[in-house]
């Protein structure tokens, strides 16, 4: 996943959380007997907000159910997702990171980790991301570097994210609540980690972050704060500059965005055909060609932006 990718959902000031704008759509045709409804968020964005959308509190009168793309309030369900992950993530025939890299290597990482993630990989409570794949500690880093930002924006760390309030909310009414990603079978994880970097490449990737990473901080933060335009598209209900802006970094990353709408596309129009149902999902998912809404459209659906 791209850089662009890992700071979507940190791109709003306090001035945005305020706003009524957003993006949001309308299904109907194609047989449906009745509307459901998308709405494409920003996943940190205040759940604050959405009572101050009045298509959303439309949606939310109108339908009966719920689908995100995970439901992160269900603690079995994120047992599984976590037990699949894990299993991506861990290294084969027992390895530990320290027999990826050698010594000299793994002091360089344990240094940056200390002083960078407070993490002190010599500590018994670290032993289970020693057997973690390098590609695991490039984005551990990276997500740390991405906090740097929250400190900015503080109206950002509520606690009450946009997704997990839909979930609530939607609990709160008696709705069924959905998940568009489907637990990985122990089949489609072996033909996943087919598909991951070799394990030299990741120890490339993670070494040339170490060593340059005061710089590498830098350009993370400088393209940060480059960015808040797709932000400004976002509380504008600009959808169609939004697009625009997304596209190159979906077609950068289509494991992430294409093949999982691919994935999602029956299961929004069996939940749209069975009632009236309100789908939640990052924003970056609505767009381009092999976006939730072209998808749909191509499928004989009308799917209509409800503007501010």
């Amino acid at each position: 996943m791209s850089q662009k990718t890992l700071f979507t959902a940190l791109l709003f000031t306090a001035a945005v959380l305020t706003s009524n704008a957003h993006l949001m759509f309308r299904i109907s045709g194609g047989g449906l007997e009745k509307t459901s409804y998308i709405l494409g968020t920003i996943h940190v964005l205040s759940g604050d907000l959405l009572d101050s959308i009045p298509a959303f509190l439309e949606a939310e009168n109108q339908c009966q159910q719920l689908f995100v793309e995970s439901d992160v309030t269900d603690q079995q369900d994120r047992q599984e997702r976590r037990a699949a992950g894990q299993q991506l993530m861990t290294l084969p025939d027992g390895k530990t990171i320290a027999d990826v890299l050698g010594e000299e290597r793994m002091a360089i990482l344990q240094e940056r980790l200390k002083e960078t993630c407070h993490v002190n990989l010599a500590d018994s409570a670290s032993q289970t991301i020693l057997h973690y794949q390098p590609f695991c500690f490039t984005y551990m880093l990276n997500m740390m570097v991405q906090m740097e930002v929250y400190k900015k924006y503080p109206a950002m760390r509520n606690g009450n994210m946009m997704d997990v309030a839909c979930m609530k909310r939607a609990k709160a009414r008696g709705w069924k609540v959905g998940n568009l990603d489907q637990v990985f079978t122990s089949e489609e994880l072996e033909e996943i980690k087919e598909k991951i970097t070799p394990i030299d490449e990741q120890v490339d990737t993670l070494m040339a972050f170490l060593n340059n990473f005061d710089e590498r901080r830098q350009n993370i933060l400088n393209k940060f704060e480059g960015m808040h335009n797709m932000g400004n598209y976002w509380s504008a209900g600009d959808y169609e500059s939004f697009e625009r802006l997304v596209l190159p970094d979906n077609e950068a990353s289509p494991a992430f965005f294409a093949e999982r709408n691919k994935k999602w596309m029956p299961i929004i129009i069996e939940a749209a055909k069975e009632m009236p149902t309100l789908f939640v999902f990052g924003a970056g998912h609505l767009a381009g060609p092999e976006g939730v809404v072209r998808m749909l459209r191509d499928a004989g659906y009308t799917v209509e932006q409800l503007k501010p």
